[in-house]
């Protein structure tokens, strides 16, 4: 992924709002708020705005006490408008944000305020956290929503699925109520929607109708869930803003996307930067962009493996568009003359250069890498395939509302039930701290002997047996995790990085043991395109920091090395977990 191309715009709708409207505004402060004690100030700061319509809440983490304090005093505010609650539940554990956001929405819902705006970006909600959303979604606060956005949330395919079911049953109820709501900016990039969370939410983008911003970067959806995207938004001809940066089009999703196109005639952006739309989908939305669309402004398809014939199409068929003022097509296959070739197509918008620059070009490709393109999609295709199928089997019985019904029935009961004791697997499939003390005062040797069984089935994957349990297992513990919690789990990931980096040893495979733990901590990408990771990196970072300052003799030194060095460059991707993340590269510098 090419971060500097894909950065989120906010719509303009809601930038000047904190001049004009009443907002009490935490951000930024670092408070950690525990209990109603910790929430005064808060509180306070609520009932003396008398015409309150926002809350920011980011850069602070908030704890179940605390919400529900905030709540109280936000149920006198029927003007309120923006819940404005991005990055404010750092270090909580899994079962707490579900808790703190069921307050939050309460106390709203009894205020019968008339939400505009709703943020929760970067809080690491899942589909556990989304439990907590589901029944606010779906209240008459919710009728009025111009504004969703939920960027790095880890939501997966059934957070997804739960979230458009969610905005559905809203959509249903406020048009019954005869307020039919009229949502505008939808923003839920990096969230492994992946097709089946893309295709859930398509339902809802044609039934609303309303759209004007969509914005879904960074969701592994593959040629299918574009597919149905393209469909869905049709029904939405004010569309401005589209951004699918770093998704899989192929030449078939971009195929989906140009016939959509003529019905976007708004369209100020469009972002479809790493998507691997080749020459082929270049030469298909060339086409499809060749007429009308005078209101575009920003064009990105960098980095998507396009040759010379198809950017020049593209170029064609933009050099007239009289508003533009980017056309990024940076790190594609021109070569130097076909670089040339179009700049000199971009001539006549003048000093405007509106063509980026294309410093990572990256050459003609060879005749061998052209068929190993064409080789690659359609190997895609059929892993596509036997992944629908194979999915048919295991849900063919199962009705969509049934699944998401069964999701939340099952997430519902996680909590209702934390002691009713557990196997290794069930623990592995949703790992919380509750679970893990469930497995008894045997957990260590029972996770151990699962471990072995399941290496014993997958001898050829050790190393990702290993680091895909120590993942789980680390994400029962944060910052504020009981000390005995902390032990515990660090003693066991201590003993299974051992035993890792011993086989490694032995095997003289240890560059692929320390390349697997990159890849699961999202230092190194996986050459297998269905990885998924499904696993928050905050509990992980803080155990190897403690191993680092009491136990650096279980890591090898190549590896810490390594770990040096990659945390020694900025990583955006671990900025939800900046606290965690600090701690650990200070442990790594310590001499």
């Amino acid at each position: 992924m090419h971060l500097t191309e894909n950065k989120l715009s906010w719509s303009s709708e809601t930038k000047d709002f904190r001049t004009k409207e009443e907002i009490v505004d935490f951000s930024g402060k670092g408070l950690k708020l525990d209990t109603e004690t910790d929430a005064q100030p808060i509180v306070d700061a609520i009932h003396a705005a008398k015409g309150l319509t926002g809350l920011i809440l980011e850069g602070n983490t908030l704890g179940v006490e605390a919400a529900k304090s905030i709540a109280k005093a936000l149920e006198s505010k029927p003007t309120f408008q923006r819940a404005l609650w991005k990055d404010a539940f750092t270090g909580r554990l899994k079962d707490e944000i579900p808790k703190a956001l069921s307050f939050l929405g309460g106390g709203l819902i009894l205020a019968k305020a008339n939400l505009v705006e709703l943020d929760l970006s970067d809080n690491a909600l899942g589909p556990v956290g989304m439990e907590g959303l589901v029944q606010f979604l779906k209240s008459p606060v919710c009728y009025s929503l111009k504004c969703i956005r939920l960027n790095n949330n880890g939501l997966g395919i059934y957070g997804g699925r739960m979230l458009a079911q969610a905005l559905n049953d809203c959509l249903k109820a406020s048009k019954d109520a005869g307020s039919p709501l009229t949502l505008k900016t939808f923003i839920v990039g990096r969230n492994r929607l992946e097709n089946e969370g893309a295709i859930a939410l398509s339902e809802f983008f044609k039934a609303v109708g309303t759209l004007e911003e969509v914005q879904m970067p960074q969701n592994f959806i593959r040629h299918p869930g574009i597919s149905a995207l393209a469909s869905a938004l049709v029904y939405n001809p004010d569309l401005k803003i589209l951004n699918l940066n770093d998704n899989t089009f192929t030449w078939r999703g971009s195929q989906a996307i140009a016939e959509a196109l003529p019905k976007w005639q708004q369209l100020s952006v469009i972002n479809f930067g790493d998507c691997l739309i080749r020459t082929k989908g270049a030469e298909f939305l060339a086409k499809a962009l060749s007429s009308g669309h005078e209101h575009l402004k920003e064009v990105y398809m960098n980095h998507g493996e396009i040759n010379l014939p198809g950017a020049k199409q593209l170029a064609n068929s933009l050099k007239n568009k009289k508003m533009l003022t980017i056309c990024d097509l940076n790190g594609n296959q021109f070569g130097e003359d076909g670089c040339l070739e179009l700049k000199n197509i971009f001539n006549p918008f003048g000093d405007k250069k509106v063509l980026q620059s294309l410093s990572d070009d990256e050459g003609e490709p060879s005749s061998e890498e052209e068929e190993s393109g064409e080789e690659e999609e359609s190997d895609e295709e059929h892993e596509e395939k036997t992944d629908i199928q194979d999915k048919e089997k295991n849900v063919e019985h199962i009705p969509t509302d049934d699944a998401v019904h069964q999701i939340n029935t099952n997430l519902a009961h996680l909590t209702a039930n934390e002691n009713i004791p557990l196997n290794v697997e069930a623990f592995l499939n949703a790992p919380t701290s509750a679970r893990f003390y469930g497995l008894g005062d045997q957990k260590m040797p029972l996770i151990l002997q699962h471990i072995d069984s399941v290496i014993a089935s997958k001898p050829d994957e050790i190393f990702d047996v290993y680091a895909e349990v120590i993942m789980k297992l680390s994400s029962t513990v944060n910052l504020r995790s009981e000390k005995q919690l902390l032990e515990e789990v660090q003693q066991l990931v201590e003993i299974i990085l051992k035993v890792a980096f011993e086989k490694a040893k032995t095997t003289e495979k240890m560059a692929l043991c320390n390349n697997t733990f990159f890849i699961y901590m999202g230092l190194l990408k996986s050459e297998d395109k269905r990885f998924r990771p499904s696993w928050p990196l905050s509990g992980f970072f803080l155990i190897l920091e403690r191993i680092i300052t009491t136990n650096p003799g279980c890591i090898p030194p190549s590896t810490l090395q390594s770990l040096e060095t990659f945390f020694s460059r900025p990583q955006q991707a671990f900025e939800i977990y900046k606290e965690e993340s600090v701690r650990l590269r200070k442990a790594l510098n310590k001499p």
